[in-house]
């Protein structure tokens, strides 16, 4: 395969002759093999240099050793909550980016990422740390919104929802795993961060849990990894709001994503690109009940998503003052942290703590209006012709399948003759789907 190989595909294009395993995420190849071959090159790379490492973590070289090679292991994980390869990997990535702003030595660059990581990991600037990497606190604090305008800047490259077909039926496949839903291409959520909101504004930023906070929405696999983030509101703002005005529910509307759907809190409407779990008053069978248990599982992928992130960046614990008029400098901070928890993710570092999932926000049911694609009676029909297909058990009453026309079992599992029987309502978010449109292309 050719690809870029600097980091962002940027440079001098050359073969790579590495398979890398996807494992189901939706990310630009290019950038992940630049991953991959860069923790093959610094894990074979011998720098045959002596030193003594200090316990607060500096080392004794000489001061032409690029910084991050003077802190010991423990230190960096310690304190920025990142292993050696990745921050190094960082760093590079900021570096190149970097270039444009005018040219930067390793030795700027590495102090400029310690800062500001520090920052993402503690929530504070820590003497310690500024005085560590030799930059006072004003050049401290810039390098922390140089930082962070950088990392959000590459949001597109690192936070991206799967976009090919294979990329969809690998990410439906583990949900599908997971708790039997089919053609699921992710599990939608918002994250909430504390912040103390403009004194005219107090009501839009509270929020179901009775604090002030800005949200985010997000779209996760089983694994963890984000597909999407966008849409920094008042923590006040309904769910289906925000989902309304995103850029990945316009995708959806024009049908870049094929026969598929998200799964979403009871704070969203159902449509043919959402389900959300069904109304108490509307469980009225098991094969409903074990839906809504299989939905509240595939919900807790985002809640132990949006866990982790905090694990890691405890500076979204409470991000601060807001400013009237504009969330940009918070949502870049958020956004940065966002790009740094999938690059965590592929380098497979561990969370610094042990994970406490996300509480959940518990809302009322979205009222059934009708979208512009389908009205809510149609939309229903088909989530209880999967429900019925995906979760109907032989102790079920046999005619509530008799009735809806249907076999017990998974729609990927039906033989042709069924196939062709099928509804149209039916063939329009079937696991066969997804599969028999691979074939025809």
């Amino acid at each position: 395969m050719l690809v870029k190989e600097s980091y962002l595909g940027i440079l001098e294009t050359r073969t790579i002759d590495i398979k890398l395993h996807l494992g189901g995420m939706a990310y630009a190849p290019a950038v992940w093999l630049a991953v991959q071959e860069h923790v093959l090159r610094t894990a074979n790379d011998n720098t045959n240099v002596n030193v003594t490492k200090y316990s607060q973590g500096r080392t004794n070289v000489n001061v032409t050793q690029r910084l991050l090679d003077q802190l010991d292991d423990a230190f960096l994980f310690n304190n920025f909550h990142f292993n050696r390869q990745s921050l190094t990997f960082i760093a590079d990535l900021i570096r190149t980016s970097i270039d444009n702003d005018g040219n930067k030595d390793s030795q700027q660059v590495d102090a400029m990422v310690l800062v500001a990581l520090y920052f993402y990991a503690n929530g504070t600037l820590s003497r310690k740390i500024t005085d560590l990497v030799g930059l006072d606190k004003t050049a401290a604090t810039d390098a922390v919104k140089t930082v962070s305008r950088l990392l959000a800047g590459l949001a597109e490259k690192f936070i991206t929802f799967p976009g090919s077909h294979n990329d969809r039926v690998c990410v439906a496949q583990g949900i599908k795993d997971l708790c039997r839903i089919p053609n699921a291409v992710g599990v939608l959520g918002c994250m909430h961060i504390k912040v103390t909101p403009p004194a005219e504004n107090l009501a839009l930023y509270k929020n179901s849990l009775d604090y002030n906070s800005v949200m985010v929405q997000t779209i996760c696999d089983v694994n963890g990894n984000l597909l999407a983030v966008e849409k920094c509101c008042p923590g006040g703002t309904p769910a289906q709001q925000i989902w309304e005005k995103s850029v990945i529910f316009q995708h959806f509307k024009q049908g870049y994503n094929g026969p598929t759907w998200v799964i979403g809190g009871q704070g969203y409407q159902l449509s043919t690109y959402i389900l959300p779990p069904k109304h108490p008053s509307k469980v009225k069978n098991a094969a409903s009940l074990s839906y809504n248990k299989a939905h509240h599982k595939a919900l807790s992928c985002s809640l132990r998503t949006i866990g982790s992130i905090k694990n890691r960046f405890r500076c979204l614990e409470d991000l601060g003052q807001v400013y009237s008029g504009t969330l940009d400098h918070i949502a870049r901070v958020i956004y940065a942290c966002c790009v740094l928890h999938n690059i965590g993710k592929k380098f497979s570092v561990p969370l610094p703590r042990e994970l406490v999932p996300e509480p959940l926000h518990l809302v009322p049911f979205a009222a059934e209006m009708p979208d512009s694609a389908t009205t809510i009676s149609e939309a229903e029909i088909i989530q209880d012709d999967m429900i019925i297909t995906c979760f109907h058990s032989p102790s079920d009453e046999p005619s509530q399948a008799a009735e809806a026309g249907l076999q017990g079992g998974c729609w990927e599992d039906d033989d042709d003759d069924d196939e062709e029987e099928g509804s149209p309502e039916r063939g329009q978010h079937g696991s066969e789907t997804l599969q028999t449109q691979e074939q025809e292309s």
